[in-house]
């Protein structure tokens, strides 16, 4: 079995909730990952949310989550995976052992050290962040500097943060050690960078950041906090993933039956499925060969529902799909500016007619 990559979702599930509050899916399928979008779309209004992930580890981690929101209280639930202090992880564990598929409790019992250190920081890019951010608050600037840019009343106030720290020489040559390819290669394997070359994610994120603070707020901006402070912002709405609000944990709780978690490939798991409303895919396509885009568009349009909605995400590129899909300007647009991950150029929405 592989390892956990992202033990949190780097995508902002305010994404899916807003396509889900305008398209109103009765059955989605959701890349797992973390499955931290897979839980905040599981609403009252959904059927079902089917979670395909093709690395077994990642679905072992959101069976456990799925488990441990089955059985502890929202306070409970944040002292399990890592968020708050506790001391009993291991029984607490145990508490729901049981109730996790074979594969999972398998996977669990020979990483029992990741429960008891806080299941939602054992990824190797939670690693990989802790990595960053701790040599940027340690050596570029502390938190006292950061909290001036989450503690900004508007845009203008952004600007001038970004003026005064972010133009400098010193974070930029930073940025660009800290998110190299060679730095990239301490944690994560190499055929994840077989087209990138030395600097593109550094000179990609100086960019992108560039264009985060100058446009939108960041005072709840959890995934830069995530980066910095390896923590949420819990004090700001929206400030969490939805599912780790006291509304959203009692919905999904309500919901958590509804959520199938599949350790498979898209492809093989749309051989089997029909009639599916949305297509949340996060940035497959930026993994995948001209071949494999091709073989998952064709099972989608097999597996999709009459008026089936399909959103993507890009990183360095963009994704040309098959004549027959048409996209939607005016909602990919919208979902742009909501995106707060500063991981994404584009966001594709659109349908296969």
């Amino acid at each position: 079995m592989s390892n956990i990559y992202f033990s949190q979702i780097r995508e902002d599930s305010l994404v899916e909730r807003e396509i889900s509050r305008i398209v109103g899916p009765q059955k989605v399928l959701v890349v797992g990952s973390g499955g931290c979008t897979a839980f905040s779309i599981l609403t009252d209004t959904i059927n079902q949310v089917l979670c395909v992930d093709v690395n077994p580890a990642q679905c072992a981690l959101i069976e456990l989550k799925k488990a441990a929101i089955q059985q502890f209280s929202l306070n409970d639930f944040l002292s399990f995976i890592g968020e708050t202090d506790c001391d009993n992880r291991g029984e607490m564990y145990e508490e729901i052992a049981e109730e996790l598929p074979e594969y999972a409790r398998h996977f669990w019992e020979l990483h029992r050290s990741e429960i008891e250190e806080g299941i939602n920081y054992c990824g190797i890019n939670e690693r990989f962040y802790r990595f960053i951010g701790g040599n940027i608050c340690r050596n570029v600037y502390d938190e006292t500097v950061w909290n001036q840019l989450f503690s900004a009343k508007n845009l203008n106030e952004q600007q001038r943060f970004y003026e005064e720290y972010l133009t400098t020489a010193q974070w930029r040559t930073a940025v660009k050690i800290l998110l190299s390819k060679t730095t990239h290669l301490q944690f994560f394997p190499s055929f994840m960078f077989k087209n990138a070359s030395e600097h593109d994610f550094g000179n990609f994120f100086l960019s992108q950041f560039e264009k985060e603070v100058k446009t939108k707020p960041i005072h709840n901006n959890y995934f830069l906090s995530q980066i910095l402070f390896s923590t949420y912002l819990y004090d700001h709405v929206e400030g969490v993933p939805f599912y780790l609000t006291p509304e959203g944990y009692e919905e999904v709780k309500r919901n958590i039956d509804k959520m199938f978690i599949y350790p498979v490939s898209i492809q093989s798991l749309l051989e089997k499925e029909n009639s599916i409303d949305a297509f949340y895919l996060s940035n497959v396509f930026d993994w995948a060969d001209e071949k494999g885009k091709a073989s998952i568009c064709c099972r989608v349009i097999q597996a999709k529902s009459a008026n089936s909605v399909l959103m993507f995400r890009n990183m360095l590129s963009t994704s040309t799909l098959p004549d027959r899909f048409i996209r939607d300007e005016e909602l990919s647009l919208r979902c742009e500016t909501l995106e707060r991950s500063m991981l994404y150029q584009k966001i594709t929405v659109g349908q296969f007619v």
